[in-house]
């Protein structure tokens, strides 16, 4: 029994699958270290987890380019035949709207860190240029934004998430199934 590494009619492969769990993994990580960062009372420690946070935001970003690639490449296993238009429009819709989301968060932040002066690395070595211009005003519009649509990702993601266990419980398709890590027979 193996999982391709191609996407097939039937089922997202081993490389989107990856891609998919990696950054939902790293979403909610974000989630989390962004609730530390307003928790924690110590300079040091809130530097820290803002540096951890800004790193995992920039492997996201990473990520995503690799993933859409990935995509451009090898695209999805079609909606099943059996769902309504409406259905498959809004699917896609929520899919395009997750994808830009998770381009544009790590953007915003960036720029956020930017325009408070804060320069951006990925693990140490690799140094980012500054986005946007120094500015207090700007800084405050891309912590806003930056938050925003953090928030946004929440509801959509959560959308995303009801929409496949509403296949998988209520309509009992395959559709979940399809992005979940089953070994199956070729």
């Amino acid at each position: 029994m193996s999982l391709p590494i191609r996407n097939t009619e039937r089922a997202y492969g081993l490389v989107s699958q990856t891609f998919h769990w990696l950054v939902v993994a790293l979403i909610v990580v974000q989630y989390i270290w962004a609730w530390r960062i307003d928790e924690v009372e110590g300079l040091r420690d809130r530097l820290e987890l803002v540096t951890q946070h800004k790193t995992i935001g920039m492997t996201i970003l990473s990520l995503a380019v690799l993933r859409l690639l990935w995509r451009l490449f090898n695209r999805p296993p079609p909606l099943p035949a059996h769902m309504p238009r409406w259905e498959q429009i809004a699917a896609h819709a929520g899919h395009w709207m997750l994808y830009g989301l998770i381009f544009v968060i790590p953007l915003s932040g960036w720029a956020y860190s930017s325009a408070a002066g804060y320069g951006d690395y990925w693990w140490g070595p690799v140094d980012f240029p500054s986005i946007a211009p120094k500015s207090e005003d700007l800084e405050d519009l891309f912590h806003e934004l930056h938050e925003w649509l953090t928030t946004a990702l929440a509801f959509v993601a959560i959308g995303h998430a009801l929409a496949a266990l509403r296949h998988h419980f209520w309509i009992k398709d395959d559709v979940l199934k399809r992005m979940l890590p089953i070994w199956r027979k070729n």
